[in-house]
């Protein structure tokens, strides 16, 4: 009986939460996670035995606990070895809807509590002794990263201006990886993606907006969605539609996070949450401090883990001191006067975005700005009227740059039409020649288009600003634009009725002759 005792033996049987996969351990690897084996008679060889009253599962769950990054992951059962051959493929069965039949299953499901438990108290120890050390390399670590900073641009927009120099990394994913016929039934065509949206579709990036067209019974749909891939745990790759929502589901939790009334507040008014919280891994369970984010494409709720999010040295020319990038870890907004690398400043709201998982300049702060600007300047006319002014000012100021603050190329001027040497020259921030500009009264003159970064828009010039400093504004309409636009008066036009036009110093027929020479003489007056 005693020997029949010890020789009782069972096998473990696991299941991937993640995945829905049921397997039999057969060991452990080198991370710590369970390596299986099909819940097959035919690989029982292949199992992992426990004898039922000794050490070894106690060292096994020791172990896994110790060392698998995502314990909560796997759900283990005990299946006695003689009988696993009828028993397996019930359990099998079971494992489908673990919920449905935990009732069945509860006198085959190994409870891991304690081992969790004793592998925390362990991790606390550790990493108590080795606080000092930590911090130590942290250091160093950070003091090696700030070195490389210092070499290395800091923003997209200084990667873009040294891209010649480097050689461009290749896609995360590669082109013969993804199924693009079968993706042509959805209406995603690769050839009519841009590209920035596939650049950024074969790097686990979101498209932009695009258009895709599901099927739903024998009916197709174009609707608007943005796209991305996950890797699935058999390696291939699975296309997510991330489709536009009416507005961000605020009053459900989100992940395990429940959202308070400020943290609504804050994701309404800059698209962040504002701070750092623990959010549950969608794969793991795994809770693990994260940034929350709206996705203002798609009002998509999204969230990144911290680590996950390295903030900067640096944005374009403008540096960040400790505290500032202690601000933005905080998940805080930050106010700043940033100057870009092609010398433009302004002022601007930053913050980290889930969505773009990096430090973004939050869109819209001017206009609350202006609002809250306008609301105190309600009782004042004069005041509230500019105001009114600034504001549809900074709307079209808006429109003359990109986003990252490099020029807008455009193609006309007024009357003016830009050839591609013109427009080139426009977008390099040189000066273009109007050849068929008018003043204001109407009448064609010679002017000048800049780009001006102080005023965050183009300015129109009646003399070279180039050459502004050292010559003369053009003679031809030197005259004509000082007393047409500005109100002065020329000695030999001033008592000419008409406005004068290109290149006109004096009357330019006999009767503005007349009237000026007559005008010049007097007149008596009794």
């Amino acid at each position: 009986m005693e020997q029949k005792k010890k020789n009782e033996k069972d096998v473990l049987v696991v299941r991937d939460e993640k995945t829905g996969e049921i397997s039999v351990v057969a060991g452990l690897d080198s991370k710590g996670y369970p390596k299986t084996a099909p819940a097959k008679a035919e690989h029982s060889q292949d199992f992992l035995r426990f004898d039922r009253h000794g050490d070894m599962v106690d060292n096994f769950f020791r172990n896994f606990y110790r060392q698998c990054k995502e314990p909560t992951r796997f759900g283990f059962y005990r299946v006695a070895a003689d009988m696993a051959d009828a028993v397996l493929p019930v359990i099998k069965d079971l494992l489908k809807d673990p919920a449905a039949n935990a009732e069945m299953l509860a006198a085959h499901k190994v409870d891991t509590s304690e081992y969790r438990k004793q592998a925390e108290m362990e991790n606390v120890k550790q990493e108590s002794d080795n606080e000092p050390l930590k911090k130590t390399e942290e250091m160093e670590q950070k003091k090696e990263e700030q070195k490389q900073e210092v070499q290395q641009p800091q923003t997209a927009e200084a990667q873009d201006e040294q891209q010649p120099q480097k050689q461009e990394k290749p896609n995360l994913i590669a082109d013969d990886q993804v199924d693009w016929n079968e993706l042509l039934k959805c209406g995603i065509d690769k050839e009519k993606l841009s590209e920035k949206d596939l650049k950024a579709l074969m790097n686990y990036g979101k498209t932009g907006l695009v258009t895709v067209k599901p099927t739903f019974g024998y009916e197709s749909y174009e609707l608007q969605a943005r796209l991305s891939f996950q890797k699935m745990k058999d390696g291939k790759l699975k296309l997510t539609p991330h489709f536009i929502r009416n507005e961000p589901r605020l009053d459900i939790p989100h992940n395990g996070y429940t959202f308070t009334d400020e943290d609504k507040k804050n994701l309404k008014r800059t698209g962040n949450l504002g701070k750092v919280v623990d959010v549950a891994d969608t794969r793991t369970g795994e809770m693990r401090q994260s940034y929350i984010s709206i996705d203002r494409l798609t009002n998509e709720i999204v969230d990144v883990p911290a680590d996950k999010v390295r903030i900067p040295y640096q944005i374009g020319q403008t540096d960040l001191t400790k505290e500032e990038m202690d601000i933005l870890r905080a998940g805080l907004a930050l106010p700043k006067e940033v100057t870009l690398s092609n010398g433009r400043k302004f002022q601007a709201l930053l913050q980290v975005s889930a969505e773009k998982r990096d430090v973004e300049f939050v869109p819209g702060q001017r206009r609350q700005q202006q609002s809250q600007r306008q609301s105190k300047q309600q009782d004042n006319p004069d005041a509230q009227g500019q105001t009114q002014e600034n504001g549809e000012r900074q709307r079209r100021n808006r429109s003359w740059t990109n986003e990252d603050g490099s020029i807008r190329p455009i193609s006309k001027w007024k009357d003016d039409l830009f050839n591609e040497q013109q427009i080139a020259d426009y977008v390099a921030g040189k000066t273009v020649v109007l050849a068929n500009a008018k003043d204001d009264q109407g009448q064609p003159c010679t002017k000048y288009l800049k780009f001006s970064h102080e005023k965050g828009r183009p300015l129109t010039y009646s003399q070279n600003p180039d050459l502004a400093q050292t010559v003369a504004p053009s003679n031809e309409s030197r005259t004509q634009l000082a007393v047409n636009n500005e109100g002065k008066t020329n000695e030999a036009t001033k008592h000419v009725k008409e406005p004068l036009q290109q290149g006109q110093t004096a009357p330019k027929d006999e009767t503005q002759q007349k009237r000026q020479t007559r005008k010049s003489k007097g007149v008596k007056v009794s």
